[in-house]
């Protein structure tokens, strides 16, 4: 029987954590100790720092970089990773807006009765929870899944593979900007969790699309060689020879 492999495990770990977070008190007694014990000014500022790098144009925008470069300079492991990573991208982000619609959970400012946006005294039970339906069009019950983290991991899942010496660097990356989302009180925990599980399959599938299914590099055209090239490349003149 085959094991399964180490990061699979954590993922199922992440898994029936966003599970057992969302369906109890859990979520909200993290989302306390957060704020009792690490949110300071600085924090908050570093975090509108990170929370850039997981909206779409920011993603796009380093993808469709990384693929033109890689068509222009003929990188043949840049150039599926890239356009993996844009796939990956329209996929995760259709995937978390339905499940979005579906869930219909109310952002903690909603619950906590502060931050931006619409807030509400934290008294009022039928603010909590999910399924708040209908909620189309009404971002402040869109909790569940983060976008931003969906977008960040997708982007991280097609850098590691492009460069996957750099691997921890990019999940670091991506975890600051879930964390950030935190941060600036507008998820809970499992949502920034479930948010990146989605992201990384995401990604995961967009790269598995672009490798079998997408455009290929052109071929250059190769230089001929001269006979005065050739004869130097065996280390003697060609009048020599």
């Amino acid at each position: 029987m085959r094991r399964p492999s180490p990061a699979r495990l954590l993922q199922g770990v992440v898994l029936l954590v966003v599970v057992v977070g969302a369906a109890s008190p859990i979520d909200e007694t993290m989302h306390d100790l957060v704020f009792r014990y690490l949110v300071s000014h600085e924090a908050r500022l570093l975090a509108n720092g990170f929370t850039l790098l997981g909206t779409s144009e920011a993603a796009t925008g380093i993808l469709g970089g990384l693929a033109l470069v890689a068509y222009r300079t003929a990188d043949a492991t840049l150039w599926p990773a890239s356009l993996g990573g844009l796939a990956g991208l329209a996929i995760g982000g259709v995937t978390a807006q339905a499940i979005k619609h579906l869930a219909c959970r109310a952002r903690p400012r909603l619950v906590d009765g502060w931050g931006t946006g619409e807030t509400a005294p934290s008294d009022l039970p039928g603010r909590r929870g999910f399924f708040h339906g209908p909620c189309f069009a009404k971002w402040k019950y869109h909790s569940f899944p983060s976008g931003h983290a969906n977008t960040a991991f997708t982007v991280a899942a097609a850098l590691s593979a492009a460069m996957p010496t750099r691997r921890r660097a990019w999940l670091v990356v991506a975890a600051g900007v879930a964390a950030s989302r935190v941060l600036l009180n507008a998820h809970f925990v499992s949502d920034v969790l479930a948010g990146g599980l989605i992201g990384w399959w995401a990604g995961e599938a967009g790269l598995a699309l672009a490798r079998r299914y997408g455009p290929t590099l052109p071929r250059r055209p190769v230089a001929p060689r001269t006979a005065g090239a050739r004869g130097e490349r065996d280390g003697q003149p060609a009048e020599t020879r």
